[in-house]
């Protein structure tokens, strides 16, 4: 069946579906100011390609209808980009760009997509201010931050209401942007969204279906209030039936599904196919949310009696990984792993569950993951190390996380693998650290670890490069001031491959000497630092192209170890530094009144600071220093905070447990600590540092570069 509209041609009947339900969703939603002068149809078909657009995201996003329609930017300055979202904590983001037709008949042309892939272009360079409408401000600061994240994931949607099969000549520029951004592993997709997807879209919104599961426990404890909660052991057989029924669609709730095959899911699934008697003791077990809880008895009430308990509407909110392995270790040796137990907890909210299930979801995600950085601590070179620190400089080397902020006299194991990997002879270490220094910990014939440690580094060395590299970085802070789009850029994304080229033209030969002359070797670093610079500016706009994409050629140790080469050669050489183009220096401006950042907020949209980060407090005045500085030594943790990325109370007090502003919390430890000629107003911001940096001078970093991008 189709349908007919104002006389116009007839609609078929799934294209009606989406069409009413855009209309009537995304009412009021959308921004359509600039449409006030179409009426009608006019106005309608310019309003519906907009709301597809928000459709797309809420679909590709998981947002609810407001946040969609606040991501559409569609209109004049769209630069081919008709819709935004950001995902702060993976650093996800989808470029939309969205046609509607009544017939059902939309294509993206080739012209459309080329603009498309421009914008991204201008997106990539963070040249936001310029070019786009003011419906991406909201974006900038979250772009930024997601551009920086070595995480990056970029999609590329193109939403249709036709058929989703674009033109060979779309796919063809779509396939060779993407293989340009990939030249290190997949940080761009596409994706193409066609009318079925979104008919089917609003078939799961207006028909959704609990998840319902049985399950067999044994070794019970019931808990009745404030919920009703089992907590015992089930078979793996179980588990394994709950995905094979429901898939993904168990973790609902969960901060995320199933990972697929990765290096915890396969260790998972090798103890249950090699020790499956002992998997119940290895394994941290399932929590699940329910709305109810149905328990059937098999014998008498005891706990040493199993109970079938069925679970309405449940979600798996923890152990999303266990599930999934046990899920794929019973398709390969179902026989084994049937001898498996896990132990499983079902919490029932009923009709509290809107409150709470978010609450135990995020604190059953939140405990501290034990990774490969974690075990190093087991590590006799890294006690050896420790040794030689104390023996040789009298300084603290710490290898275990959680110290917080470390004073002059001790360094982490973190800053020296970084140093470490700068100055290794190949340039892909310092490649995989800016990617994030994870990587550094990789053990095996190809990981980082042995590479930086294996030789056992001595004090000297890794205590002289953890001071070089700071050295490159602060020339380069300064240096950034002079400079302007994508030049400033790469400083920014190449940190520490300039740090490495640096390195390379060092003399460093004695470096592990007590006689080595340190101060001389630092001083050479700045004046290094800024020749290295346009010497690199200009091998990548030379070999890349200007439009290149930074994020994939210093993701890509390949293209690095050239860059590296040609560098290097030409200082070698001796020959003249290359002058930047004129549009990588910025223009001379007329002086106008500094603004100033709102510190919290900024630093909470950029994502700056992770959850539960040290801070320290520290006095801006002399006077401030006499009032406070005797109550803050009777107990250490009257001056220490943790930061957590609300843009109210930041600040978690070590001492009492409260959350507080910086400011609020500034003025409380002047009330204890009796502070009476106290100011009547004060910069907390400016009073809470992170390592050498308040948050004062982070948020204004942020700031200053938003400001000149």
């Amino acid at each position: 069946m189709a349908s007919k509209q104002d006389g116009g041609p007839r609609i078929p009947t799934q294209v009606q579906h989406v069409r009413q339900a855009l209309l009537r969703d995304y009412k009021g939603l959308i921004y359509e100011e600039d449409l006030k002068g179409y009426r009608g149809n006019a106005w309608e078909q310019r309003f519906l390609s907009r709301a597809l657009a928000a459709s797309a995201v809420r679909r590709v996003a998981g947002c609810d209808y407001e946040t969609a329609g606040r991501a559409v930017t569609d209109g004049e300055n769209d630069q081919g980009i008709d819709a935004v979202a950001v995902d702060d904590a993976s650093s996800h983001v989808w470029l939309v760009q969205a046609k509607w037709s009544d017939a059902g008949r939309a294509k993206m042309d080739l012209g459309e997509v080329l603009k498309f892939i421009e914008g991204l272009r201008l997106i990539e360079r963070r040249e936001f201010e310029g070019p786009f409408n003011d419906r991406f401000a909201p974006f900038k600061m979250r772009l930024d931050a997601a551009m920086s994240d070595p995480r990056l994931q970029i999609t590329l949607v193109v939403a249709v209401m036709g058929l989703a099969t674009p033109s060979q000549a779309v796919q063809d520029v779509l396939e060779r942007t993407r293989a340009e951004f990939n030249t290190h592993g997949p940080m761009l997709n596409y994706l193409v969204i066609g009318d079925a997807e979104f008919h089917q879209q609003l078939r799961e919104d207006l028909s959704p279906s609990p998840v319902n599961v049985e399950a067999t426990m044994s070794g019970w404890l019931r808990r009745g209030t404030p919920f009703e909660a089992w907590h015992g052991t089930v078979a793996a057989r179980d588990i394994a039936r709950w995905f094979s029924d429901h898939g993904d669609v168990l973790f609902e709730q969960n901060v995320r599904d199933s990972l697929g095959l990765t290096s915890i899911n396969s260790g998972i699934k090798k103890t249950l196919l090699t020790e499956p008697e002992n998997f119940w003791y290895f394994n941290n077990g399932i929590t699940v949310l329910c709305d109810s809880i149905e328990p059937y008895w098999l014998g008498r009430r005891r706990p040493d009696e199993p109970v079938t308990l069925r679970m309405n509407g449940v979600s798996v909110v923890n152990g999303a990984q266990t599930v999934f392995a046990i899920h794929e270790a019973m398709q390969e040796n179902a026989e084994r792993v049937d001898e498996a137990d896990v132990t499983v907890r079902a919490i029932s909210l009923g009709q509290d569950r809107p409150a709470y299930a978010k609450q135990i979801t995020e604190t059953t995600n939140t405990q501290n993951a034990v990774s490969q950085r974690d075990f190093i601590a087991l590590d006799d070179t890294q006690a050896r190390i420790r040794g030689d620190f104390l023996l040789s400089l009298n300084k603290v080397y710490v290898i275990k996380r959680g110290r917080g902020e470390l004073p002059d006299t001790e360094i982490s194991v973190d800053h020296a693998a970084i140093a470490l990997a700068c100055a290794h002879r190949s340039p892909e270490l310092a490649v995989r650290a800016e990617q994030g220094i994870d990587n550094l910990w990789e053990r095996g014939p190809s990981g980082a670890y042995q590479r930086l440690f294996g030789e056992e580094p001595t004090a000297y060395r890794i205590w002289r490069l953890v001071q070089g590299r700071q050295v490159v970085r602060n020339t380069l802070e300064s240096l950034r001031e002079r400079l302007h789009g994508r030049a400033k850029d790469m400083t920014r994304r190449g940190e520490l491959f300039i740090t490495h080229l640096v390195f390379q033209l060092l003399d460093l030969e004695e470096i592990d000497e007590v006689d080595f002359d340190e101060r001389a070797v630092l001083a050479e670093i700045p004046d290094l630092t800024e020749t290295v610079v346009p010497w690199l500016v200009y091998h990548v706009d030379a070999r890349y192209g200007k439009n290149s994409f930074l994020t994939a050629t210093f993701a890509d140790e390949t293209r690095c170890k050239d860059l590296a080469k040609a560098v290097l050669d030409d200082i070698r050489k001796g020959q003249d530094v290359p002058e930047l183009p004129a549009d990588y220096v910025p223009p001379k401006q007329k002086s106008r009144k500094q603004r100033r950042p709102n510190a919290v907020p900024t630093l909470v949209n950029a994502r700056a600071i992770d959850d539960g980060t040290p801070l320290v407090y520290r006095p801006g005045s002399s006077g401030e220093v006499l009032a406070v500085e005797g109550w803050l030594a009777e107990d250490p943790r009257r001056k220490t905070a943790t930061w957590m990325n609300e843009r109210r109370k930041c600040l978690l007090w070590a001492y009492d447990g409260e959350t507080y502003s910086p400011t609020g919390l500034v003025i409380h430890i002047w009330e204890l600590a009796g502070y009476e000629s106290s100011p009547s107003a004060v910069q907390g911001p400016r009073r809470w540092w992170l390592n050498d940096k308040s948050l004062w001078d982070l948020a204004l970093e942020i700031f200053d570069r938003n400001e000149a991008e």
